[in-house]
C-alpha cells in the first residue's frame, strides 16, 4: 500500500512540476512532455492506493472509477511523447488521433466518479471529493476553451488535493 501511495505522490509531483514549467516557459517543452508521460504511468499504478484506502468494504464505484483512471492513464502515457515527436500542437495532434480524445474523456469521467465515491465513502474529507469533481469539470471547460493558465493552475490545485489525500492515507496507515 505504501509503495502505491509513494508512486502516486511521485506522479502528482511530476504533474505539478510540468504545470509550473509550462507556466514559466509559456507553453509545452520536451521536459513538460516527458514529465507528463511519467505522471500518467506512475499515477496509473498509484491511483489504486486511494481506492484501497477508502474501501475496506466492497465499493464498486471506487473500483470502477479507479479502473477507468488507471486504464486511461496507461493509454495516455505515450500521448505526450507522440505529440512531441510529431512536431504538432496538442490540438493538431488530437485532430489526427481522435482516439486520445475518447481516452481523455473516459479519464475525466473516472475522476468525476472517483470524486463521488470519495464523498460517499467519507474516508477522506468530503471537500476532497468536491475538488476532484469541480476541478475535473473546470479542467474540461478550460481545455475546450484553451485557457491554458486556468488549466495549469487548476491542475496544480487538483494535484495538491491528491497529495493531501495521499499524506492523509500515509498518516492513517502508520497510526493503525
Amino acid at each position: 500500500m505504501k509503495t502505491l501511495l509513494y508512486t502516486l505522490i511521485t506522479g502528482f509531483i511530476l504533474w505539478i512540476g510540468s504545470e509550473i514549467l509550462e507556466i514559466i516557459e509559456g507553453g509545452y517543452t520536451p521536459a513538460v512532455y516527458y514529465m507528463t508521460a511519467g505522471y500518467h504511468v506512475l499515477s496509473g499504478f498509484g491511483i489504486w492506493s486511494l481506492h484501497l484506502l477508502q474501501t475496506p468494504k466492497k465499493n464498486q464505484l471506487s473500483f470502477i472509477s479507479a479502473g477507468l483512471i488507471s486504464a486511461t492513464y496507461f493509454a495516455l502515457s505515450y500521448f505526450p511523447i507522440q505529440v512531441l515527436n510529431s512536431g504538432m500542437s496538442v490540438n493538431e495532434f488530437l485532430a489526427h488521433a481522435p482516439l486520445y480524445k475518447f481516452a481523455g474523456g473516459l479519464s475525466l469521467l473516472g475522476f468525476i466518479l472517483f470524486g463521488i465515491s470519495v464523498i460517499r465513502t467519507k474516508y477522506f474529507p468530503i471537500w476532497t471529493g468536491i475538488v476532484l469533481i469541480a476541478g475535473t469539470l473546470v479542467y474540461a471547460i478550460a481545455m475546450i476553451n484553451q485557457f491554458s493558465l486556468v488549466v495549469n493552475l487548476n491542475n496544480i490545485l487538483l494535484s495538491v488535493t491528491v497529495l493531501y489525500m495521499c499524506s492523509s492515507g500515509l498518516r492513517n496507515k502508520t497510526s493503525r
